[in-house]
């Protein structure tokens, strides 16, 4: 996280996971950050519900052969438009203050931009992001 730190966020990409014939839910899945020269961090929910962070490069979209299954997909979209992201697109990135469980793990985190805050938690092992407020 620390490498972005200072760069303006460019886009917000979420991903949900579609069943044939249901509707898509928007409300949880996996999150890219991408900011100005094009690298991001991919936040996504592990089966022991922590919460996992990884870097990717500009112009990589490898990371996306990880949700490609049979019987169902991820669907994704581009979500710098809607909230929370849309009211800190553009902003610099000047913070994360993780959140740890009882054991140690990463379950969530509040990512600072500008003077606005993004939590990034973890609902039954998925993604879920709403705005914490003033940075």
């Amino acid at each position: 996280m620390d490498m972005l730190i200072g760069c303006r966020l460019a886009t917000v990409t979420r991903l949900a996971w579609h069943w044939p014939g249901d509707p898509v839910d928007l409300t949880t899945g996996p999150v890219h950050l991408v900011v100005d020269d094009g690298r991001g961090l991919l936040f996504d929910g592990r089966s022991d519900w922590s919460l996992t962070i990884v870097p990717t490069a500009p112009g990589d979209e490898s990371w996306r052969s990880a949700y490609d299954f049979d019987g169902g997909r991820w669907a994704g979209r581009d979500a710098s438009g809607e909230e929370p992201f849309a009211s800190v697109i553009a902003g610099v990135l000047s913070g994360w203050d993780p959140e740890r469980d009882e054991a140690g793990q990463r379950v969530g985190g509040t990512l600072h931009v500008g003077d606005r805050a993004v939590r990034l938690g973890l609902w039954e092992g998925e993604v879920i992001s709403y705005a914490a407020g003033r940075g």
